[in-house]
């Protein structure tokens, strides 16, 4: 997707998703994503979602799995995943699902066999 203002190549939005259930065609789950532009981004915390109507869908890879009971704790770490506020560092959404996987991996929500090497290179952009 190129942005109109600065003719540009957008970066893919990364987020994540919490299936909860499949109810029909419905893909019904929680989603945490960053919200607003470089230098404006804010978390407004767990989403409930349809993954199902999510058109611009192009990647999903599956990082590991929680409990009902631990849900509360996944949405804990996420809030507190630090968001840059400086409008020229570069820094987006990438980067804070990234910070957010390491967090979610310390804390033993990500299976062993997923590293932050192996999610950039699964989730990697085509060049330009």
């Amino acid at each position: 997707m190129i942005g109109a203002r600065t003719g540009k190549t957008k970066p893919y939005h990364w987020s994540y998703f919490i299936q909860v259930k499949f109810e029909g065609s419905k893909n019904l789950g929680i989603a945490h994503q960053l919200r607003g532009m470089p230098g404006a981004f804010y978390y407004k915390g767990p989403e409930e979602v349809d993954l199902a109507k999510s058109g611009s869908r192009k990647e999903q890879v599956e990082i590991g799995e929680v409990d009902d009971s631990k849900l509360d704790r996944v949405h804990e770490i996420l809030k507190g995943v630090r968001i840059d506020t400086v409008e020229s560092s570069g820094w987006n959404c990438q980067n804070w699902a990234l910070d957010g996987f390491e967090k979610l991996k310390e804390a033993g929500f990500v299976w062993d066999s997923f590293t932050l090497e192996v999610l950039k290179n699964w989730l990697n952009e085509p060049e330009a």
